[in-house]
Formats: C-alpha cells, structure tokens, sequence
C-alpha cells in the first residue's frame, strides 16, 4: 500500500511511543514458522481494554448501578442485561466517533468524559487492572518466540503503569499509545508506527483486539487481525476478522498448533 502522509507533529507524539530492547541472553524473536492467511507470523500486537483486561465487566457493572433506579422500565426490569446492551452500543458509537474526534484534535477530552461517566478507566499505580483469564501466561508464553507490542488508545504512561503492574514491561518490544501518532485506532497509523520500529514488515504482523476499530486497523496496515470475544465485540461484530478466537488466552494453543504443523510439514519434505 502506498505510504500515508503524516500529519505536522507526527514526530512530537511519535516519540511518546516506548520500546525495550529484547535482553541478549534471551533467544532471537520474531522467527516462529507460525503461519495466518499464507503469511508468517512475526510479530504480535495486543489491544488492551478488552483484551488484555477485563474492562468491560468493569464498565457493565459501573452502568448497571446507573441503571438500578430504573429498574421498573427496563427490559425485563434487568439492569445487568441493559447494562451490557447499552455498554455495547456506547463502546460501537464511541470507537467510531473517536476517530473523528481525534482528526478534530477532541479526542482527549472525550476521553476524559468517557472516564467520568466509568466507561473507560484510568490506570493508576494504586488501582490494577484485573487482566483477562490467563493473558499474563500467554505473554510470558510468547515472548522469545514473537515480537510482542500493544497498540491502545490509552496513553503510554497508563499502560506503562499496567504492564509494571503486572511484570509483564520486559515482554514487550513496543508500546503505542495514543500519545505516540497523531492518528489512532481505526487509522492504520499506530500499527504501522509499531511495526516500523520493530523493523518488521506490517504484512507479517497481527493485531489481536475485541473490537471492529482493531479489525479496520490492521486491515488498513495491510496486517492480519485475531479477533477476541473477551470483551465488548461480538461474532458478528468481528466477522471480518482473520481469525476470532473465543479468549485472548486461546491465541497460546492456536499459534503453537500452527507452529507444530509447520514444523512437521517441513519435516516430512511438503515445505
């Protein structure tokens, strides 16, 4: 695909973006015979909320404390349920528009109002995040093996205090936040910014996220997209997605499944 233009001050927030190099001791990454579509796996990207955390229950339970009062209007006077309906409704509008905010340079401060109203939430040093069911042993699982990023539309600083959180800093070669291009999610900018600094052609890059807005990013980077159902997208949402997985976690089995298969196909002589 033809380069995109950058916008003036794409070098400013561009180096808000973090990377740390992989320790010597440890074996080379991104060199798993792994395969999606036809094309290598080298490098692996994460979303967070939804993803990596477990936001959304988060967010559905903040709501249906909102929603309590109005219970008796309510489809089947169930709070939780039109809590859930009404979080997936927010988090589709809220995605979208989000990338016009940003082009209109709005997005901060509709993501401070998404944090007041407990949509979102801001990541303090004294308040974790409860990570999706086994997603700290699939990272320590994958690193060594692929270059391992996250591209969030969360500053870097908030998903610095995360992954220190939960020791998980180490494992990962970069961090794209929504500090470090000018244009986020959907845009294919912070996926490409990513894979430029891990030197890595986009192509063998994949993008595991829960939401349409990660799917339409790695897509427009000419990257392959696993989607999860983990969080706030579901089956249909995600149809055009590469791959849907039913948990992040599940991606451990799955790439080490293809691996294998690879590796036997290679020894029998079919690669």
């Amino acid at each position: 695909m033809p380069p995109i233009p950058m916008p003036p001050g794409h070098s400013e927030r561009a180096s808000q973006s973090a990377a740390w190099p992989a320790r010597e001791s440890d074996p080379p990454t991104g060199q798993s015979t792994a395969t999606l579509r036809g094309r290598p796996v080298q490098a692996v990207f994460f979303d967070l909320d939804g993803t990596l955390v477990e936001t959304d229950d988060e967010t559905v339970a903040r709501l249906a404390r909102r929603l309590t009062p109005f219970r008796r209007i309510l489809p089947r006077r169930d709070p939780s349920r039109a809590a859930r309906h009404l979080a997936d409704w927010i988090n589709e509008r809220f995605n979208g528009g989000l990338a016009l905010l940003d082009w209109l340079h709005l997005d901060e401060p509709a993501q401070r109002l998404a944090r007041d109203w407990g949509l979102i939430h801001a990541n303090r040093a004294d308040r974790p995040l409860i990570p999706v069911a086994g997603t700290v042993e699939l990272v320590q699982a994958l690193y060594g093996r692929y270059l391992l990023g996250i591209v969030s539309t969360r500053s870097v600083a908030e998903l610095q205090v995360y992954l220190a959180q939960h020791g998980l800093a180490g494992c990962f070669a970069v961090v794209v936040g929504s500090d470090s291009t000018v244009r986020i999610k959907p845009h294919p900018q912070p996926i490409l910014h990513g894979a430029e600094r891990l030197g890595v052609d986009p192509r063998n890059v994949i993008m595991v996220g829960d939401t349409t807005a990660d799917v339409r990013s790695a897509h427009a980077a000419g990257s392959l997209a696993v989607g999860v159902l983990c969080g706030f997208g579901d089956r249909e949402d995600l149809r055009r997605a590469d791959l849907v997985l039913a948990s992040t976690a599940d991606l451990a089995q799955w790439l080490s499944a293809q691996d294998f298969g690879s590796r036997r196909s290679e020894g029998l002589g079919f690669g």
